[in-house]
């Protein structure tokens, strides 16, 4: 399956990147992506956006859109031709 993950903000200009294409055999769910991300990166994505297991307050993880908090969180099941945008934290006001 065709699975594609988008950087935006600090994460395209750190990895000087706007985002990277996999072909995965089997389904995964949001979590086993940021692991997979983390072995192309260097633990760079869980680090930035998972705190003690969880997402990081601030940090934005879109599925097809939509924010994966209000689905499964970590567990939100991705697949094939599903589009994945990446936030990092980010402070203001």
């Amino acid at each position: 399956m065709s699975v594609e993950v988008k950087f935006h903000s600090l994460f395209r200009i750190n990895l000087k990147s706007r985002g990277h294409k996999y072909q995965i055999e089997n389904e995964i769910n949001v979590r086993e992506l940021i692991d997979l991300l983390d072995s192309d990166y260097d633990d760079y994505f869980s680090k930035k956006l998972l705190d003690a297991g969880k997402i990081s307050p601030g940090s934005i993880i879109l599925l097809n859109g939509e924010n994966v908090i209000h689905l499964d969180g970590l567990d939100t099941k991705i697949k094939d031709g599903d589009k994945v945008t990446l936030f990092p934290p980010s402070a203001g006001g």
